[in-house]
């Protein structure tokens, strides 16, 4: 644990972080960083993931639930940005299987092409432990230098993001309903 703290905490210090910083100016940095812009989503995640970052073509797509406090929000958003610094690699086969399950009746190519996205989906999937780990280590560590602006979770969505909150949406019903379904069905009482 010292050793990843160690590397998060260089990592901050390369980043030449101001002492204080918005959400929006830390999406700015990050996205200097990777060099691709980062954008901030907010919606109701349906309680099926409270984050998650998508790729497409224009950037990043960080999505955060939008039902919680700014506080919340702000460890959300600062987690997924974590696991773009630490340059944490998607696997493919997971993105595809993440659209099987989200958009059952569609296949996998033409979900993707109807969303706009590129390999980088549901990045909140796949990672082990250690990971992780080092991910909440970041988030942490970038939370002592995050002041989180009411105003951020009160933007409209416009443009791509709505487009694309628009698609996931009904993705996320679905996935909610399945784990309701399963949960009903894994010892819960049952009716006659």
């Amino acid at each position: 644990m010292g050793q990843i703290r160690r590397r998060c905490k260089r990592l901050i210090k390369e980043l030449a972080l101001p002492a204080s910083i918005d959400l929006r100016g830390m999406c700015d940095i990050v996205a200097t960083r990777v060099q691709r812009p980062v954008q901030m989503v907010p919606m109701s995640l349906g309680g099926v993931v409270s984050g998650m970052t998508a790729s497409t073509d224009d950037g990043y797509w960080i999505f955060f639930e939008l039902k919680t406090s700014p506080w919340h929000q702000a460890h959300i958003v600062l987690h997924e940005l974590s696991h773009l610094l630490l340059g944490h690699a998607q696997d493919p086969a997971i993105t595809e299987d993440a659209l099987r399950v989200w958009t059952p009746s569609v296949d996998v190519a033409t979900a993707m092409r109807r969303m706009g996205l590129t390999a980088g989906l549901a990045r909140h999937h796949g990672y082990d432990n250690l990971a992780e780990r080092e991910t909440e280590v970041l988030g942490t560590l970038l939370m002592e230098r995050v002041a989180p602006s009411a105003g951020e979770r009160q933007l409209p969505l416009e443009g791509q993001a709505a487009e694309l909150a628009a698609a996931l949406g009904p993705a996320l019903q679905h996935i909610r309903k399945q784990q309701d379904a399963d949960a009903a069905g894994d010892g819960g009482p049952q009716r006659v």
